[in-house]
């Protein structure tokens, strides 16, 4: 089983101000397949992504999408607090290296670093499906695990 601390233990103020947070790898690797044992092959720089409960499935911010210049594939109506948006719906996969875990798909892409969030992604429930979420509020503790 791997397993990885995502909250911010003993300062519960960091964790109700930014939620529980991974480091990913964001990207496209058109050679990666979803039966490989190996990871795709992506950019080295981090992106904290929030892992969303709130969210049904996961997105990337759409500079960051832009940046990494991602394959759009496709147009999207998200509806989010401020009603409903149209937006591109990029190809990528999004790297958990330490979970070992890969999800590969289409992303819509927010603005998420338009509207203040550090974060370059969220993490949404299909992603939390695959895996165990231990959240201890009062010692700001989130751990995520996976069996591997």
């Amino acid at each position: 089983m791997l397993q990885v601390e995502c909250g911010f233990p003993d300062n519960l103020d960091h964790l109700v101000r930014f939620g529980p947070t991974l480091n990913v790898l964001v990207g496209f690797d058109p050679r990666y397949r979803l039966d490989s044992t190996d990871p795709p092959e992506l950019p080295i720089t981090e992106h904290h992504a929030l892992i969303d409960t709130g969210a049904q499935e996961s997105c990337i911010d759409c500079d960051v999408a832009a940046a990494l210049d991602l394959p759009v594939v496709d147009e999207s109506l998200v509806s989010g607090v401020h009603g409903p948006a149209s937006v591109n719906v990029h190809l990528a996969q999004i790297q958990i290296p330490t979970l070992k875990y890969t999800i590969y798909g289409q992303f819509c892409g927010v603005h998420l670093h338009a509207g203040g969030q550090p974060h370059s992604a969220l993490l949404g429930r299909t992603f939390l499906s695959e895996l165990t979420m231990v959240y201890h509020g009062k010692s700001g503790s989130v751990m995520i695990q996976r069996r591997l």
